[in-house]
């Protein structure tokens, strides 16, 4: 199943997407995870059914600009960006699908938007990593450390070939089938003369300056409205993450699948597919 080209224009910023499906489905927006882009979600596509999704290149990534010199990569900012493409998009109501990061997002977003958001599907993520308040003067001064380092410039990694990079990528830090990576990199890199190079803003390695504490991030899922699941990697380490919480997270349902962090795409796409479906037309 190829995918329709999307761009949409939020303020001074650019993204780019793909849409699979029925025009006239469901709508279903669909937000990858830090250093991935919309092609994450190309293995699940051709599987749902009566469903518009839509998979949006977050900012930095894919196709989609990177923020200004002056604005960060803050996780509240991805919530913005959302908020903005659905009401660009004149979506009234909608439903999210998220992995890793982009299901933080959609966490954060459905806690926000109240009514808006119909269900959210979360794969392996769910509420912005907490930090220790005593920790913030250490995080902080890390971050400008990094930020000075950053300035003074940092070599770029460029590759001989496509097939180079896609080797790279298949030993990340969340590793991937030669096939999923194949889907990531060729939407993340550019021929720049005899190299391959990333379009992916080298900012996004930057370390937050802040985070939310336990009790904060905890909220954005507590308070969400709007019927929510979540598949996660049952031996990955978002087990481990939410366990403390469980009865705290009751409302949400919880699915343990087989696989590593991109089980969406590696693996267990067919079982995804089948919640997604059950979820969206319940």
């Amino acid at each position: 199943m190829e995918p329709v080209e999307i761009e949409i224009s939020v303020g001074r910023m650019n993204f780019s997407g793909q849409e699979w499906g029925d025009p006239n489905g469901k709508p279903l927006i669909a937000l990858h995870g830090w250093l991935d882009n919309a092609a994450s979600f190309a293995p699940l596509a051709p599987f749902l059914k009566g469903v518009r999704l839509i998979a949006i290149d977050q900012a930095g990534h894919g196709r989609s600009s990177h923020r200004p010199e002056e604005a960060d990569y803050a996780i509240w900012h991805y919530v913005e960006d959302l908020v903005g493409i659905v009401d660009t998009l004149e979506l009234e109501s909608f439903s999210l699908i998220g992995h890793s990061m982009g299901a933080i997002v959609s966490v954060m977003a459905a806690a926000i938007l109240g009514d808006r958001v119909e269900k959210a599907i979360l794969l392996d993520g769910l509420f912005p990593m907490p930090r220790k308040p005593e920790d913030s003067p250490d995080a902080l001064a890390a971050y400008i450390q990094e930020r000075k380092a950053f300035r003074k410039g940092k070599p770029v990694n460029r590759y001989r070939s496509l097939e180079h990079a896609i080797r790279i990528r298949c030993l990340g830090q969340f590793p991937v089938t030669r096939d999923s990576s194949a889907l990531l990199v060729e939407r993340a890199l550019f021929q720049d003369g005899d190299a391959w190079t990333w379009r992916t803003d080298p900012r996004l390695k930057l370390p937050s300056p802040t985070r939310f504490t336990e009790e904060q991030a905890l909220a954005f899922a507590e308070q969400m409205s709007c019927e929510a699941h979540m598949l996660y990697a049952k031996d990955g380490y978002v087990d481990a993450l939410i366990e403390p919480y469980r009865e705290r997270l009751e409302p949400i349902q919880f699915y343990p699948m087989a696989g590593t962090h991109h089980f969406h795409m590696d693996g267990e796409t067919g079982s995804v597919a089948k919640v997604v479906n059950t979820v969206m037309h319940s």
